[in-house]
């Protein structure tokens, strides 16, 4: 017996005539093609040789988005974009039965979207050909990705001015134009060396090298940064420093890796550290003290002896310390706004106030440069102790003040000329001397000379040439006033020189005299009236004298009578009239002396 057993196919369907016995199997065959049909991750369709849709799973109608009765109507060409077509045209109806059909198109989705699929499949002797397609839209994506990285690498690569290369095996599969022309070779020479990198190293730097290479490419290492000599083509050595990070790249462990030629800097370091030495033995010979100090945490990483007699210190003991324990206590909160600035050039940063050792403060002028020092940013400080200077200028100051003072209130007019007489310092007594008697004000300017009467002014010049000669000059002048009367004053000129004995200037002090003057002249007069007034003394004395001699020389004789006989009465009587007479020239004396 005989069963028919009918294969739906949309527009084809078949009816296939099989043994009862058979059915069994056929149906359980059926099912499982139906249910791997149905079930794959792959989208699979049955196209006629037309090109139209006989079958379709459910991932077909999910990857171009159609109802699978919506395809069941399609034909090929209606998921395919005419443009598509047309640079890649159907070769269905060409190819034979039992050949494998296998392709890459570009389908356009319900919505629009323009997927990539990846097709394999076979065409039957019905003409019939089963398909299943694959969205490789991300991986298309990937690669075009991939290629343009590449394509941005290779470009970015070749024009680098850094030396860019990948190894893998320890050889070079690829390095870019600079790395070859640091070496002196072409960039295919390189790749083609058989001993890859050891070829470019010099033997004292190449084991170090190959270690490094192995360590990466084994997975011990991840990414190295290491400095080497290398070789050049024609023999001569350079220095590379080389960056490198491991990596996989088709499968193979490989190093991709960048390096520069640091031939320049190396032999600049050279320089450097050898100017550094002159430079410490510079520093340390320095009759002034001098202090290196670390930016970043204020250490001081270098003081010379200078530094240490200043401070008291051991150098041992200073290089423990920091800039900031040197300051008085109070300006310690301000040392680091003092090295926050950056200073290209040596200037001076202002008088600070230190302490050494024993506790003596002390006021030090800073004069910095900013430099650097053994990789160190540091700021080197000539440190000049002015304590004893700032005491003397304070000294100075005070004694100027009080100088000044003095000046300012003394009865004397001082005023210093240079040698064509310009004004230079007066005090206030010249001021109000030169705008009374000359209408001068000192501080309009001018010469004071040219408003000297015309009659002075040859004598002046002389006075003024004598002392320019070394001399110093004293006279006294008078100077009529407008409001009637004069004025004395005494002058004197004195020169000023510099270090070199050289007249420079003049000094010029005027004192008013007048009333010394005034009370001369009253002495004279009152010496005059006194010469007058002596002689009428002597002549009346004189007078006086001649009178009174006649007197006593009666009564004298009159007590030698009186002596022989004593109760002689005229004797007394005329003893008595000469006493009278006395008593009476006395009256006339004191009467005179009262009008002298």
């Amino acid at each position: 017996m005989f069963n028919q057993i009918y294969f739906p196919g949309g527009k084809k369907s078949a009816f296939i005539i099989i043994p009862i016995g058979v059915n069994d199997l056929i149906k359980e065959s059926e099912e499982k093609y139906h249910s791997l049909f149905e079930q794959a991750s792959d989208a699979i369709y049955v196209m006629d040789f037309k090109g139209d849709f006989i079958n379709v799973n459910e991932s077909m109608c999910q990857m171009v988005g159609y109802t699978r009765q919506e395809l069941l109507k399609m034909n090929i060409i209606d998921i395919l974009n005419a443009e598509l077509l047309k640079a890649n045209p159907l070769f269905y109806p060409t190819i034979k039965p039992g050949d494998p059909v296998t392709c890459e198109r570009r389908a356009v989705r319900k919505d629009g979207k323009i997927i990539d699929i990846e097709i394999n499949g076979k065409k039957f002797e019905d003409n019939s050909v089963l398909l299943m397609a694959r969205d490789i839209t991300a991986r298309k994506e990937m690669e075009a990705e991939l290629k343009k990285a590449e394509l941005t690498f290779r470009t970015l690569a070749d024009k680098s001015m850094v030396g860019i290369y990948i190894l893998q095996r320890e050889k070079f599969i690829y390095v870019n134009p600079r790395f070859a022309e640091v070496f002196g070779y072409g960039a295919h020479e390189i790749i083609s060396f058989t001993d890859g990198v050891e070829r470019l190293i010099h033997q004292d730097y190449r084991a170090i090298a190959v270690e490094h290479i192995r360590a990466r490419l084994g997975g011990g290492v991840k990414s190295v940064h290491y400095e080497a000599m290398g070789i050049r083509k024609d023999g001569s050595t350079n220095w590379i420093e080389f960056y490198g990070s491991a990596t996989i790249l088709d499968d193979e462990p490989t190093i991709i890796g960048s390096m520069i030629d640091i031939t320049e800097r190396k032999l600049a370091e050279d320089e450097l550290r050898a100017s550094e030495q002159k430079y410490k033995m510079l520093f340390d010979s320095s009759p002034m003290p001098l202090l290196m100090v670390a930016k970043n945490d204020l250490s001081i990483i270098a003081a010379n002896k200078e530094a240490t007699n200043l401070y008291g210190y051991t150098n041992g003991e200073l290089l423990k310390m920091t800039i900031r324990d040197m300051r008085h206590p109070e300006d310690r909160g301000k040392t680091w706004d003092d090295f926050r600035a950056n200073i290209a050039a040596s200037s001076e940063r202002g008088i600070f106030r230190h302490v050494k050792k024993d506790g003596t403060n002390i006021m030090v002028q800073i004069i910095a440069h900013d430099i650097l020092f053994e990789g160190k940013e540091v700021r080197l400080g000539l440190c000049n102790d002015l304590t004893e200077k700032i005491r003397a200028d304070e000294a100075l100051q005070k004694t100027e003040a009080n100088l000044q003072t003095i000046l300012n209130t003394t009865d004397t007019a001082y005023a210093l000329l240079d040698r064509d007489l310009d004004l230079l310092e007066y005090n206030n007594k010249a001021s109000i001397f030169a705008n009374n008697q000359f209408n001068f004000d000192p501080e309009k300017g001018g010469k004071i000379f040219d408003r000297f009467p015309e009659s002075r002014h040859l004598q002046f010049l002389e006075y003024i040439d004598n002392v320019f000669k070394g001399n110093t000059i004293s006279y006294e002048i008078e100077y009529d006033q407008a409001e009637g009367g004069a004025k004395w004053y005494y002058v004197r000129m004195f020169p000023i020189a510099n270090k070199q004995n050289e007249i420079i200037g003049l000094v010029l002090a005027i004192t008013d005299i007048t009333e010394r003057k005034d009370a001369e002249q009253r002495l004279q007069l009152a010496y005059d009236h006194i010469k007058a007034n002596n002689q009428f003394i002597r002549e009346m004395l004189w007078k006086q004298s001649h009178i009174l001699r006649r007197p006593l020389a009666n009564l004298k004789g009159l007590i030698t009578i009186l002596t022989g006989e004593p109760g002689d009465k005229e004797a007394l009587d005329y003893m008595e009239v000469e006493i009278e007479q006395m008593d009476k020239i006395f009256m006339e004396m004191a009467e005179g002396s009262s009008k002298i």
